[in-house]
């Protein structure tokens, strides 16, 4: 008998109803920028590693 430990399994999705649609992204989505420069977010990254 093998043993799974149930962490490590991924939940198993409800099942849908026949009407209900699927959010999917969008094709052209783009996020949203987050408006910090290439030498902010290298300083929050050396901050972060010490």
């Amino acid at each position: 008998m093998n043993k799974v430990d149930n962490a490590a399994t991924p939940a198993a999705p409800k099942p849908r109803e026949r009407g209900e649609v699927t959010d999917r992204p969008d094709k052209n989505h783009k996020p949203y920028p987050c408006l910090l420069t290439r030498a902010d977010l290298k300083a929050i990254i050396a901050e972060q590693l010490g």
